[in-house]
């Protein structure tokens, strides 16, 4: 009697873990369709439009100023602003201040 329990208990056991293997496989298979969906919305070049760019990926993620080309007029480059130097700060910063207790504890000991 206890072995016919535990042969269907673990029987249950297979068919739960099949289960939601099966599951995650189907999660995973509309997951990817969803994601390659959106990368074809978000890709034109994937459709067929392209976009002619300028040949500089890093001038196109905004990372690099932009350089005119041929066809568009030299912006007027802005004027170069002269920045003072600040002046050297003297206050301490309170979480680097030596622990008082430790330069007590250090006196005296090299006394």
């Amino acid at each position: 009697m206890i072995r016919c329990a535990r042969l269907q208990i673990g029987i249950a056991g297979v068919m739960a873990v099949l289960l939601l293997v099966g599951l995650a496989g189907l999660i995973g298979d509309r997951a990817r369709e969803q994601a390659a969906g959106d990368a074809v919305a978000a890709n034109p070049a994937a459709t067929g439009e392209t976009e002619k760019g300028s040949g500089a990926p890093l001038e196109e993620l905004g990372v690099q100023p932009v350089t005119p080309t041929a066809g568009q007029p030299a912006a007027a480059a802005p004027a170069a602003v002269k920045t003072a130097p600040l002046p050297p700060t003297t206050a301490k910063v309170p979480d680097l201040e030596p622990d008082p207790a430790l330069q007590r504890a250090r006196n005296k000991s090299g006394q």
